[in-house]
C-alpha cells in the first residue's frame, strides 16, 4: 500500500505566499511611519536629557554651561563656559538619528509652552548660569529658549526650556494647530 505524502502543494503554497504579500503591502507604509516618528521622538527625549545633565552640572560645578546646536551638522554639544560665558570647552557632542534635522523656526504658527508668541526662531545655544536657570549669551535670564525638530516626514517635534528651568518636549498636533506636551 501507498502512503500518502502529508506536505503542501505548490497551489496551497503559492496561495499563503500571496495573502502574506498583501498584509505586507498593507502594513509597510504604516510600519515606515511608525519607526520615523519613533527616531523623530527619541532625538527629542535625547536633548531635552541632555539639557537635563547640562542644568545639573552647571549647578552642581557653579560653573554656565550650555547646549549648543548645530544643524548644519545635524549635531548637538554639551560646553562648559567660563564665568563670562566665553571660551566653550566641549565635553560631548551628539548626533541627530537617520531622517530628522533641527529647524530655524517654528514650522506652525501656534507656539510650544509659554514662549511669547512675537517669538518666531529656534535657539542655536541654551545658556544655564551656575543656579541652573536658562539665561542668554550675556547672563539675562530669558524665557526663549525651544529647540525644533522635523523628520523626513514632516513630523515635528519641540523642546522647550521655560523661565524657571523646566524641561518640556511637546508633539505638533496637525489636526489642532496645536503642540501638544509629552
Amino acid at each position: 500500500m501507498k502512503r500518502k505524502n502529508p506536505g503542501f502543494s505548490m497551489l496551497e503554497l503559492l496561495i499563503a505566499l500571496a495573502i502574506i504579500g498583501v498584509i505586507a503591502a498593507f502594513a509597510l507604509p504604516s510600519a515606515i511611519n511608525f519607526v520615523k516618528s519613533y527616531r523623530l521622538h527619541a532625538d527629542a527625549s535625547a536633548i531635552a536629557s541632555e539639557l537635563n545633565l547640562t542644568r545639573f552640572r552647571a549647578t552642581s560645578q557653579y560653573t554656565p554651561y550650555r547646549l549648543r546646536i548645530d544643524a548644519a551638522n545635524r549635531l548637538f554639544y554639551r560646553e562648559k563656559l567660563n564665568s563670562s560665558y566665553g571660551s566653550p570647552y566641549t565635553e560631548e557632542c551628539y548626533p541627530l538619528q537617520v531622517g530628522s534635522t533641527f529647524l530655524s523656526a517654528d514650522p506652525a504658527t501656534a507656539r510650544p509652552g509659554t514662549l511669547d508668541s512675537a517669538f518666531s526662531g529656534a535657539s542655536t545655544s541654551i545658556y544655564f548660569n551656575t543656579r541652573g536657570l536658562p539665561v542668554d549669551s550675556t547672563g539675562t535670564p530669558t524665557n526663549s529658549n525651544v529647540v525644533y525638530l522635523q523628520n523626513s516626514s514632516n513630523l515635528n517635534d519641540a523642546v522647550t526650556v521655560s523661565l524657571g528651568g523646566r524641561i518640556t518636549i511637546w508633539n505638533y498636533s496637525v489636526g489642532s494647530n496645536a503642540w501638544v506636551a509629552r
